[in-house]
Parts: C-alpha cells; sequence; structure tokens
C-alpha cells in the first residue's frame, strides 16, 4: 500500500472523487480543485470556486467535474495543462439555488450530472433538467444500468428520458442506497447505515452475515467492484474491508494498516489493478494485483525485519528489536491489526534464523540461542552472530569477529574453538564443495578457504574489496558457480583462473519498495512464500506458479518538456520551435501509476540506446539549432514498450539566421572598406612621416654640413691665422734684426762720430766736412730710429694703442716688449732681439708687470693676448 498525506498534493481537502484516464493517469475531485497523479508528481488545477465533488474521465484529454453550485469540463491545452469552463446555466443568479453534484455519468452519448435536486443532460452542447422525485441521494451503475436513490420514493431506473421506479424502500425508511452487485442469483444491496439487503420481489430484505454486521458498524460510504468476484467497502470508521461476493472478508486495512485516515469517501479500481482510495486526510492505494504483501509496523509492535522463518505453524520474526512470533494464520490481512509477541530473554538485534536438524537457531547481537516455543536457549557467550550454516557434523557462525566452530552434544550444540586464520566481521558463509567455504568481510574483501579435515584453512584467496566495483558486495552460489553482485555489476569465479571477472551489469533485483540495502534475494519461508525485510516492517510474496495474472506494459506518455538555462525554465510541447537561448531540455515521459519500470532513450539515428534507468526524467543540455527526434522506451513487466517518438526543433540563433548573414555580409564590407580607409590613412600618414623624417634627416645633413663647413672654415682661419702668426713672427724678428742692425749701425756712427769730435781738434779743413758729415749722420740717425718704431705701429698699431690708453706710462721698449711676447717669442730670443742679457731681459719684464699692474699669480702672455 502506499499513502499520501495532504502536504503532498498541496494540501487540496477531502478528496470526494476519484477516476483514472485511459492512459493511466489519475484524477481526484478535491475540495479545492481537481488532483492530477501521474505516479511520481502531483498536479494541482482549479477551476469552479466550490469544491469539487464529482469526476468523470471521457478521455485522456477530456474530464467533467461536478461541484459546489457549478459543474463544467477541462480541456488539456497543448503544454498538457487542463483548462476548465463551466457549463452549469446559472453562474449569474444564484441567490436561490443551492445545488451540489455529488456524480457525473455518461448515458450513452449524454452526460449527466446529478445534485439532490436534478438531473442535468448534456448533449451537444445543450442541457436538458430532469427533477427529481423528492431527493436523490444516490446514483450507480449495475447491470449495465443507471439506478437513482430517492430519499422518500425508493430505487429508480434512468432510461434516457426519464425515471421508472423499480424499488420500495422499507417501512418508508431509506437505508441510503450506494450500490449493488450480484451474488449468483441473488441482487444484493449496498446501503451506507444499515448494511447488506437482498431484492426480493421488488423490497429490500436485511442480509445476515458477518461482513453486513461489520458494514453496519462502520456505516459505508462508498462501494466499488473489484473485478468480478470481490468487493471493496470504504467506511467512515474502519477503513476498508474487502470481501468476496458472498461476504468473506478478505482485507481490512485501516490506520493501523497504514492508512492516513479511516474515513474512505470514495474508491476506484484502476484497470492497471490499483484501488484508490481517497479520505478526509489523505489518499492511498493498494496494488491488489501485485504477489507481494507488505506488513509495515504502524503501532510500534514489532519494528524493522530482518530474518523469518516458520516452523510448526508458528511464524518466527527477527527484528531490531528482538525475536517475534504469531501463528501463521494471524497474518490474514481480515484482521483490524497484526498480533506479534516478543518472546522473553530475545531483546535486541535478531541478525538471523535457521533450521538445522529441527531445531530453531537464532543469530542475536549477544550470541547464539536455541529457539524452543517461547523459550530461549544461549548456545555460547560471544557477542555478534551474523549468519549460521551447517558444515558436516559442525554448525559454523559468521561472528563480529571471526567465526565459531559449534559441534554436537547429545540434542544440543556447544561452542568448540575459533577458526583460525580469519578475522573480521563475518557477515555472510557460502560452502562451496564439502572442502571450502567462502566468507564475506565488509570493507576487508571476500575469502576463499579450503578447509582440511580439523577446519583449518590450509589454503585461502584474498580477494580485496576495491576489486568489486559497486556497494553491498554479496556472494551468491547457484549451478554456474560462485558469483559476487554489488550494485553495480556482477562478477563470476573462474576456478581455473582463481579470480573473478565481470559477467555483466547488475542483476535484475527484486523490485520492493523499501527494500533493506544489500538485499539480493529472498529468504525462502514456505512452499509458496518467500520473506524481504523492510524498513519499519516485512513482505511476503506469493510464488506459486500461475497465480499472478500477467500483465500488459502499460502506455508510454510524454508529460512534460521544459526548455530552461540559468535564468529562466519555460514549458513547451512537442513540435515546438523552442529558442536558442533555451536549449537545455528537461522532458519527462512516463508510465503514468506503475511501478518498477525501467526507462531508456536515444536520438533517433544514433545507434546505442542508453542504460536502462528507473527516473523518467531525460535532460538534454547545450543543444545545437535544428530538428531533434527523442526516442524513449520503458520496460515494465520485462515487456519493452512501443517507442515514444518525441519531436521539437531548436530556433535557429539570430546570429546564424538570413538576417544575420545579410548583417554579416554588410559588416564585412563595412569592415573591408575600413581596412581599406585605414590602410589609406595609414600610407597617408606614413608618407607625412617619411616626409618629415626625410626633411629632418635633410635638415640634420644640412646642419651637419654647415658645421662641417663651418668647422673647415675654422680650421681653413685658424690655419690662415697660424701662416699670418708665423708670418707676423717671422716679420717681427726680421723687423727686429733690422732695427738690432740699424742699432749696430747707429752704434758704429756714434763711433765714427765720437772719433770725428776727437778729431775736430785736428785742422780746420776737416771742419768743415765735419760739419756736414755730423749733419748727415744726425740725419740719418733721426731716421733710422723713426723707422723701428713706424714699423712696429704698422704691425701693432690697433694693439699699441689699446695698450697706450690703458698704460701711458709705457716706453717704445716696453711696447716692443709687450709686442715679442704677445707673438709668443721666448725669453731668449726677445733678449736677442733687444740686445740684452736674458737676466736683464727678466728685470724689464719685472718691470712691465709693475706697469701693467699684474698681480703675481696673472700671466703676462695671457694678459697680453686678451688685449
Amino acid at each position: 500500500m502506499k499513502s499520501f498525506t495532504p502536504v503532498e498534493y498541496n494540501n487540496a481537502g477531502k478528496i470526494w472523487d476519484i477516476q483514472s484516464a485511459p492512459n493511466g493517469i489519475v484524477y481526484m475531485a478535491a475540495d479545492r480543485g481537481l488532483l492530477e497523479y501521474d505516479g511520481k508528481n502531483w498536479n494541482h488545477f482549479t477551476g469552479s470556486t466550490g469544491f469539487t465533488r464529482s469526476i468523470l474521465i471521457a478521455s485522456d484529454s477530456l474530464i467533467y467535474t461536478g461541484s459546489d453550485l457549478d459543474f463544467g469540463i477541462w480541456r488539456k491545452n497543448k503544454f498538457q495543462q487542463l483548462e476548465y469552463t463551466s457549463l452549469y446555466p446559472f453562474q449569474k443568479n444564484l441567490q436561490d439555488i443551492n445545488e451540489e453534484f455529488w456524480q457525473i455519468h455518461q448515458f450513452q452519448e449524454d452526460i449527466l450530472f446529478v445534485s439532490s435536486q436534478s438531473i442535468y443532460t448534456y448533449r451537444t452542447q445543450q442541457l436538458v433538467k430532469i427533477a427529481a422525485p423528492s431527493t436523490f441521494t444516490d446514483s450507480f451503475w449495475f447491470n449495465d444500468r443507471l439506478y437513482f436513490s430517492d430519499k422518500i420514493n425508493g430505487l429508480f431506473v434512468f432510461d434516457g428520458f426519464s425515471l421508472k421506479k423499480v424499488l420500495e424502500l422499507p417501512g418508508n425508511t431509506n437505508p441510503g442506497i450506494i450500490g449493488a452487485y450480484q451474488m449468483g442469483n441473488e441482487t444484493v444491496t449496498v446501503t451506507r447505515d444499515e448494511g447488506l439487503f437482498l431484492q426480493e420481489n421488488n423490497k429490500l430484505v436485511p442480509l445476515n452475515n458477518d461482513l453486513s454486521e461489520k458494514l453496519k458498524e462502520a456505516k459505508v460510504f462508498s462501494f466499488e467492484r473489484i473485478g468480478s468476484n470481490y468487493l471493496a467497502f470504504g467506511t467512515v470508521l474502519r477503513g476498508l474491508y474487502i470481501a468476496d461476493l458472498y461476504g468473506r472478508i478478505i482485507h481490512h486495512v485501516n490506520r493501523q494498516k497504514g492508512l492516513p485516515s479511516n474515513t474512505i469517501l470514495s474508491l476506484h479500481y484502476s484497470p492497471s489493478g490499483k484501488l484508490w482510495m481517497g479520505m478526509d486526510y489523505g489518499v492511498a492505494s493498494l496494488d491488489l494485483k501485485s504477489n507481494v504483501t507488505k506488513f509495515y509496523d504502524y503501532r510500534g509492535d514489532f519494528g524493522t525485519a530482518y530474518s523469518a522463518k516458520l516452523k510448526d505453524g508458528i511464524f518466527y520474526l527477527g527484528t531490531n528489536q528482538g525475536l517475534y512470533s504469531s501463528k501463521w494464520e494471524d497474518l490474514n490481512n481480515n484482521l483490524e491489526f497484526f498480533r506479534f509477541g516478543l518472546i522473553p530473554q530475545t531483546e535486541g538485534q535478531v541478525w538471523t534464523l535457521e533450521i538445522i536438524e529441527q531445531q530453531l537457531l537464532m543469530g542475536h547481537d549477544k550470541g547464539l540461542f536455541r529457539i524452543n516455543g517461547n523459550t530461549v536457549e544461549p548456545l555460547n557467550e560471544q557477542d555478534g552472530v551474523w549468519t549460521i550454516i551447517p558444515y558436516k557434523d559442525f554448525i559454523l557462525t559468521g561472528n563480529y569477529n571471526g567465526i565459531s566452530i559449534f559441534r554436537k552434544s547429545g540434542n544440543s550444540w556447544v561452542f568448540d574453538r575459533k577458526m583460525e586464520l580469519i578475522f573480521g566481521s563475518c557477515n555472510q558463509l557460502i560452502v562451496e564443495k564439502d572442502n571450502i567455504l567462502w566468507v564475506n568481510i565488509p570493507n576487508f574483501g571476500i575469502i576463499r578457504a579450503v578447509l582440511d579435515n580439523e577446519l583449518y584453512p590450509a589454503e585461502r584467496l584474498i580477494f580485496p574489496m576495491e576489486d568489486f566495483e559497486g556497494e553491498d558486495a554479496f556472494v551468491v552460489k547457484n549451478e554456474q558457480g560462485i558469483h559476487v553482485l554489488t550494485l553495480n555489476h556482477q562478477y563470476t569465479f573462474d576456478n581455473s583462473l582463481k579470480e573473478f571477472s565481470r559477467s555483466g551489469q547488475a542483476r535484475d533485483f527484486p523490485r520492493i519498495e523499501d527494500l533493506l540495502p544489500g538485499i539480493f534475494s529472498p529468504l525462502a519461508l514456505h512452499h509458496d512464500y518467500e520473506f524481504f525485510p523492510l524498513y519499519n516492517g516485512f513482505a511476503l510474496q506469493y510464488i506459486r506458479p500461475g497465480e499472478e495474472a500477467e500483465r500488459e506494459p502499460g502506455a508510454l506518455i510524454m508529460r512534460r518538456i521544459e526548455a530552461f538555462n540559468n535564468h529562466d525554465r519555460l514549458k513547451f510541447y512537442p513540435g515546438a520551435l523552442i529558442p536558442y537561448q533555451l536549449n537545455n531540455l528537461h522532458i519527462e515521459t512516463i508510465i503514468p501509476n506503475s511501478a518498477d519500470v525501467l526507462y531508456h532513450f536515444k536520438m533517433k539515428g544514433s545507434e546505442d540506446w542508453s542504460d536502462w534507468q528507473k527516473s523518467n526524467v531525460v535532460e538534454l543540455l547545450g543543444l545545437s539549432h535544428g530538428k531533434y527526434n527523442l526516442l524513449v522506451r520503458a520496460l515494465e513487466n520485462d515487456q519493452i514498450t512501443e517507442t515514444k517518438l518525441i519531436s521539437f526543433r531548436v530556433a535557429t540563433p539570430w546570429h546564424f539566421s538570413r538576417y544575420a548573414y545579410v548583417f554579416y555580409f554588410l559588416l564585412l564590407g563595412l569592415m573591408v572598406y575600413l581596412v581599406y580607409y585605414w590602410q589609406v590613412l595609414t600610407l597617408k600618414k606614413q608618407k607625412k612621416k617619411m616626409l618629415l623624417k626625410e626633411q629632418n634627416s635633410l635638415r640634420e645633413q644640412m646642419e651637419k654640413h654647415k658645421q662641417q663647413i663651418m668647422l673647415l672654415e675654422q680650421e681653413r682661419l685658424q690655419e690662415e691665422y697660424n701662416q699670418v702668426k708665423q708670418q707676423l713672427k717671422g716679420k717681427t724678428i726680421e723687423l727686429a734684426n733690422k732695427a738690432r742692425d740699424n742699432e749696430e749701425k747707429n752704434r758704429l756712427l756714434l763711433n765714427l762720430k765720437d772719433k770725428f769730435e776727437k778729431a775736430r781738434d785736428n785742422p780746420a779743413v776737416f771742419r768743415l766736412k765735419w760739419k756736414e758729415m755730423q749733419r748727415i749722420l744726425d740725419s740719418y740717425l733721426k731716421i733710422e730710429d723713426k723707422t723701428f718704431e713706424i714699423q712696429m705701429d704698422e704691425l701693432h698699431q690697433e694693439f699699441f694703442r689699446k695698450l697706450k690708453e690703458k698704460f701711458p706710462d709705457l716706453s717704445n721698449n716696453d711696447l716692443r716688449m709687450c709686442a715679442y711676447l704677445k707673438i709668443g717669442l721666448n725669453s731668449k730670443e726677445i733678449a736677442e732681439l733687444l740686445n740684452i742679457q736674458p737676466s736683464s731681459f727678466y728685470i724689464s719684464r719685472s718691470r712691465l708687470r709693475k706697469k701693467l699692474n699684474l698681480k703675481t699669480e696673472e700671466d703676462l702672455y695671457n694678459f697680453l693676448n686678451r688685449i
């Protein structure tokens, strides 16, 4: 059974009516609108303002509902969403009307909306109203005829145009007729308050059986046929009763067995074999075609089961709370709750139960125990026994640490010793042959031990857990040998190679909801039943062949297409054009309300299908533009459904559209033009730059040539200057030599004069001549003296003038000395020119420095050259 609380379906309130569509989706009329459930997701739709009371499914996409003061039609749009249209003709004038539409029927081509006062017949968008004889209390189908129960006038049958009375009420009291069924040749009428009645001579006669009495006490609110052999009664006080046609109660389900509520307002038996129950609080479904019966501990009576055994008609159940027992016949579902009793001194975790040599042995957290009825006998004091197996004349137990060996002693078993060389938590032991033992140690590995006659592991092969990909490694022995199963893969042991090799994907494990982890196969309990441990309970699977009807796989339908990106999420429909910016798709397909379904998919044109998966969701990320065809298939009951084709298109992004290409062409032309224009501008700039560079280069060359010319000119002038200076020097020397010669002549003449003067005293003859000679010589001397001055003035006229202006006390001799110094004559040369000794020259130069007012540190040569 599967239950849902109102929180799971948007707190839509009480569930008044339930029906399933041909595709398997279940729809429910609730206080706050219409509910839709596909087995994985709930959807809630709101239409009329009043409570929705009734529902009729015309097709997968067309639904009729009735509510308070309204009825109407729902149609699916292209997004698979239901949209409501009211058909009630009095929507604008409701002041004097108080109608609630509790039933909807399809009669031939007409849709009938039934309230307590009237029947509204809807055909071809027209309504015809038929008034009730007094007040309708219910309506139902029986033997292909539509019946109406009237509060005062009895039971009527509808022929399409009018109501015909078929049954009188007993004692003018209405027990609340809600249905009828055939029991052999008799017709049984189901009532709300008075149980079951037989119809005899158009009158109701009470049916006296256990079922009728229980229904009278429980107050029936809803009734449903289950196939042709069983009946379901939803009650106000005691939940659900399922009985056969002759009143034998098969199931009694209530809150103590998992129902959210004991008040069942609506029942619906779907073609898939599920009985749906709508309650004042919650929704539940029972899979009546399943061969698995689940027992949950809703009352806290026994806890989570781990192991079970059936012995002498007693069902022993090992759980996390202890060892419980119950009569096998008391597990029948016709009781209000399951009756389990805790066996004293077994409190705590029970790991395993085994029957060896007609003795029931219990592996407990506290050790190994023998069970005899309700008595417990401890066989050792070692804590923690995971598993128990017989081995030759011994018993081996896998413990929290190692393996214990027990030997037979009389009618009991006694601890002998611990097996050597094997340590750790040994939670699984399997004997392959007479002397080969397999040991499963979680988080360590799997050991293959060859035992000698003393049960010593003479040979060991250790296979670490890392060798097996997947979780919950489990060792299995069958006709093909030894296998290790994980959640992902199956491994087979090769005796010749002494190693495991992967032999395929994980086996088809038991598809039972709430199964404990690590359970890969059931525990044999009975020749007709197998046991499965569940969270907070256990399950029994009926295995008698041929009892379970073969199920056809349901229809695979598309439920939703959503396109999304990081910011937006929008719904679409098959064949839609999806914007490129939403090129991530979330696609849901499903076989509605079917359990244990696997799905796989591929794109049309692709060779490989995806692996089978439980998820019914396909996500396609980062799709490029173009048309896509997605193929989806489902696997149910080992049968593959027909392939579902889902087509859609991802729009071409704007940057790939025709307009974009035109834009790109224009943009390319503009870019070419800009590049060309840029190149022209660049060329102009380069030309201008080259011209400026050339001009600068020419200017630099001109400046360079100018500097070179100036340098050459300076060199030429310097050379001319040097030549002039040299010539000046030569002329000065020449002039000086001449002056010296003149001076020597003067001295000579003076000497002659002197001699003539001495001869003056000679005879008078010579006196006249002497005077003449004296006049000539005097004249000559005067002329010679001025010749040097004239020559010096011509050569150094400007220089002498400046010296005279600044230093008027300078003599001609001083000026001559300055001229000699200026032209660079050394002391010896000047002394020779002046016809004096060098020492005298030094004295004359010192006197000259004083006349020129020179300081000691000043250079005379530099001073004269600055003038």
